[in-house]
């Protein structure tokens, strides 16, 4: 969860607390995106790196 509170959060480009799930994963041309939205910290980006490996090890 990226909450407003967060030191993260203004680089993030959210606009509401959020959450990122990792169980829910697309995967989209990047021609159809518009845009980026911004980026999190290292040790947000690693934890979720840490919840996707054990997502992908239990299938």
């Amino acid at each position: 969860m990226v909450q407003e509170s967060d030191v993260d959060f203004a680089e993030s480009g959210l606009k509401v607390t959020s959450v990122i799930r990792v169980g829910r994963l697309a995967v989209v041309s990047g021609e159809i995106l518009l845009g980026a939205i911004g980026q999190v910290s290292n040790e947000r980006l690693r934890r979720i790196k840490t919840h996707l490996t054990d997502w992908i090890s239990e299938k």
